[in-house]
């Protein structure tokens, strides 16, 4: 049944003609990703959808009785509501009938009726057939996934961040369990596990789903079918992202190809015309010349094929020093502390020529203060970072701010680069800067403005080390496409913090997860990371109950098991990533040489390691 369908559907805004013609239909429990690059119209066409905007031709259908919730981004409450407050009203009507009800238990109490009896038993049927004995568990449920705390749902809705904001207003969305959800970038602002969840839920659920996204893993995840938003129009792709990238690609070479053969089979045309007229004026043959007439018209009658195009992309990559160090950047018993909160405590962290570490970890864990006490943002509390001398470094972080924001995008490149007004203009239209684009002052632009602007000043100095704080943060498609091609072609270190799990996939050869402030190693990529981490769930949960046990025993011989434990766990993890750097070093024999020889050293090790285990368990 279709649930949603948009006809020939116009929207201007002034002179700027936005949408031209949309039409498609979304049928009841799909679950559908809506595709376009920056400003072609899919919030708008969210608004139209929700009821919030009118269309300026054509017309939106909606299955009568249908429900429609959009996930908000800018949302207004009363000063002293709390999250919990804005998350209660997602269950007004339930709770219109509970205090009805609470009214009528008053009243039975003193005069009781058989009218006040038929009442409240409707009343009652109506609550719990539509869960009002569980709204407090649903709640927590929701607050669980979305990691919306005890402390969080206490203060006040308007204190909370625009990202706090986003996840509360999201977790009330999911609550009302409307027929129709619209959900514009939902993953923003949530970490892995609160997106996991997130897509979990959405296979699970049972209605209408429309998704804007940037997220390409999690729309690969959940989306059955993907609408993209060109030059005005829908284009329909039935399946999931990777679906939709080959056969986009498919598309453009079939159109190319029914172009070129059209524009191949107008030229011969033309030109037989040509010789006609050019034969009939030699012999005076009028008949020659309607025969030629008649090509030509028959050219004009032609339904002419586009030729396909494509945006020309920024062009540009990182200009690059060699390093000669094993080791880039050693961090030793790293402490940090906000207040009474520790981010980090006692962290040991090491980064090693060829390596490209993803470092993961929940919201607050400290991943950005990591970045920001390697660069020297911030002091450590405790303990020391230190850089190998041959290291030139980059640093894109989370919030882009620029040292003099008045200044015009040229002036701070002419500036911070020092180049001559020209070639300033050149180096900033390789990242899309163009024309007028170069006078805006900095304070103005838009989030993926800023990092593009960021990226053009760290791609044209020459580094061996980039540290990038949530890289493809604010990027369309498009652009997180292009910074992918500009670092796949980087020779340099890469440390990262994501929650781009096909960033990750695509660039981590080690991911580092930063839990309860320490450093824990998995040498792969998310998606070993992933496995790795379901793997050990249970033999964590064997160790608690080990340890547990233990303590009625010798308390020393158990700390001694639990640490040779750790040890061999982070030896195994240390040897499986030296391997994936072997694997890609290709020629570089130098570097090979030294990892085999740690390797086969950390392989001494693990052996100790094991037989000082197996040694223990006998003790006990």
């Amino acid at each position: 049944m279709i649930e949603i369908a948009v006809e020939a559907v116009e929207k201007y805004y002034g002179a700027n003609h936005v949408l031209k013609g949309v039409t498609f239909e979304v049928h009841q429990g799909e679950i559908v990703g809506l595709l376009g690059k920056n400003g072609t119209g899919k919030s708008t066409l969210f608004q139209i959808l929700a009821g919030n905007e009118d269309v300026d031709g054509g017309r939106k259908i909606v299955r009568k009785g249908a429900s429609i919730g959009l996930l908000e981004q800018i949302a207004s409450f009363p000063a002293d509501h709390t999250p919990n407050d804005v998350l209660q009203e997602a269950f007004a009507p339930l709770r219109d009938v509970q205090e009805e009800m609470e009214e009528l238990e008053a009243i039975m109490a003193h005069q009781p009726s058989a009218a006040v009896l038929r009442r409240y038993g409707e009343l009652q049927h109506h609550f719990e057939l539509q869960g009002g004995y569980g709204i407090q568990d649903r709640i927590n449920r929701v607050c669980t996934g979305l990691k919306i705390d005890e402390s969080m749902r206490k203060k006040r809705f308007h204190v909370l961040s625009g990202g706090e904001q986003t996840r509360v207003m999201l977790g009330k969305l999911i609550l009302e369990n409307p027929d129709v959800l619209l959900l514009d970038e939902p993953t923003n602002h949530l970490d892995l596990a609160s997106i996991e969840w997130l897509e979990e839920y959405l296979k699970s659920h049972q209605g209408t789903v429309i998704i804007i996204s940037h997220d390409r893993y999690f729309l690969d995840k959940v989306v059955d079918r993907i609408i993209e938003i060109v030059d005005g129009k829908a284009e329909l792709y039935p399946g999931n992202y990777s679906y939709f990238v080959q056969e986009k690609q498919a598309r453009y070479e079939s159109q190319l190809e029914r172009y070129e053969r059209q524009q191949k089979e107008i030229k011969r045309l033309e030109q037989a015309a040509k010789r006609m007229h050019d034969w009939a004026q030699r012999a005076d043959n009028e008949a020659m010349h309607k025969r030629a007439f008649n090509i030509e018209k028959r050219i004009e009658r032609m339904e002419t094929i586009d030729k396909p195009l494509r945006e020309q992309g920024m062009s540009s990559r990182f200009s690059e020093v060699s390093s000669l160090s094993k080791d880039l950047i050693t961090i030793t018993g790293l402490a940090k502390r906000f207040g009474p909160k520790i981010v980090l405590d006692d962290l040991d962290f090491r980064v090693r020529r060829g390596e490209r570490v993803a470092i993961l970890g929940t919201n607050g864990s400290g991943k950005s203060t990591l970045l920001k006490v390697i660069v020297g943002e911030e002091n450590p509390d405790r303990g020391s970072v230190n850089m190998a001398s041959s290291v030139k470094w980059a640093y894109l972080p989370q919030i882009i701010a620029f040292p003099e924001p008045s200044w015009t995008v040229l002036d701070t490149v002419i500036h911070t680069l020092r180049l001559p007004e020209g070639l300033a203009r050149n180096c900033l239209a390789k990242y899309k800067f163009r024309q007028d684009d170069v006078f805006k002052t900095v304070e103005n632009l838009s989030g993926g403005e800023k990092s593009r602007l960021q990226l053009c000043l760290m791609m044209e100095t020459d580094v061996n080390l980039l540290l990038l704080d949530e890289p493809t943060n604010h990027l369309d498609i498009d652009s997180r496409e292009w910074l992918e091609e500009a670092l796949a072609e980087f020779k340099g270190v890469l440390v990262f913090v994501s929650h781009d799990r096909y960033f990750i996939n695509k660039f981590g050869n080690r991911v580092v997860e930063i839990d309860e402030g320490k450093a824990k190693n998995y040498g792969g990529d998310y998606e070993y990371y992933k496995e790795r981490k379901e793997s050990l769930a249970p033999v964590s949960q064997g160790r608690t109950k080990v340890k547990a046990a233990s303590q009625q025993k010798s308390t020393g011989t158990s700390k001694r098991k639990f640490q040779l434990e750790s040890e061999i766990y982070e030896l195994e993890e240390r040897i499986g990533a030296i391997t994936v750097e072997l694997e890609k070093l290709g020629d570089d024999y130098s570097a090979m040489i030294d990892l085999y020889e740690e390797r086969i050293k950390l392989e001494d090790e693990l052996e100790q390691a094991y037989d000082l285990w197996v040694q223990s368990e006998q003790g006990d």
